[in-house]
């Protein structure tokens, strides 16, 4: 490649990374979504940190076919700043977007906003104690909040605070009983215990470095994932 077709691709590209860092949260409507998402698996693409650009698709594996962009073309605008998780319960759809500090909830046969959590720190993972009441963690704060669906407010707070480097980040969730089991993911190597009645943390137990998943199998064992650091 010539040097002046070298210097105008690097010009192009910093154009590109420019325009892509100034990017607004509102964009134009893409067009309808498809109607045949009846049965299939939802796609949470988290995007680049700070580009505003994560989206949802939907997969049939019967078909083969997916849907890009279904939140954005439902809704007319962007999902947000790196959409990390998403959780169905009683037909709806919520959406857990980290870096704009926001929780989406979405009609599952239109793909349509129906209501959004905001005000939160930096959340991460969402989980239903009631119909009223779920936790959501948060990457950077020591708390993790209480909000009720019904409502779209935050009602309260589970204090996690850790002399940590990571600040008592938490992640993922598991619910046994009325306990709530939650790893401490940003360098940390814990645990906790959650009473979900009364959102108190009453237990931790430590494992390898930054557990960044979460599961319970079939015969009731927890398991975590550690990524050693």
């Amino acid at each position: 490649m010539s040097s002046s077709k070298i210097l105008i691709s690097l010009i192009v590209s910093a154009f590109i990374m420019l325009f892509s860092s100034c990017m607004k949260w509102e964009s134009p409507n893409l067009g309808n979504v498809g109607t045949s998402l009846d049965t299939g698996l939802f796609i949470v693409n988290e995007g680049n940190f700070q580009y505003g650009n994560s989206s949802l698709s939907f997969y049939n594996p019967e078909s083969g076919e997916i849907e890009n962009n279904i939140f954005q073309r439902a809704n007319g605008f962007k999902l947000g700043d790196v959409a990390q998780s998403m959780t169905i319960h009683d037909g709806i759809g919520w959406i857990v977007v980290n870096n704009s500090h926001v929780v989406f909830a979405i009609d599952l046969d239109t793909f349509k906003e129906v209501g959004r959590i905001e005000n939160l720190t930096s959340p991460r993972y969402m989980l239903f104690i009631s119909d009223t009441k779920a936790y959501v963690t948060q990457l950077w704060d020591n708390r993790i909040f209480i909000v009720n669906p019904k409502t779209y407010t935050v009602t309260g707070y589970i204090d996690v605070d850790d002399t940590r480097p990571g600040g008592g980040s938490t992640e993922q969730m598991v619910k046994v009983g009325k306990y709530v089991y939650c790893n401490c993911f940003s360098y940390d190597n814990r645990i906790l215990k959650i009473d979900s009645e009364t959102d108190k943390v009453v237990g931790t137990m430590e494992v390898g470095l930054q557990p960044n998943s979460l599961c319970i199998d079939r015969n009731g064992k927890l398991w975590t994932l550690c990524n050693g650091g």
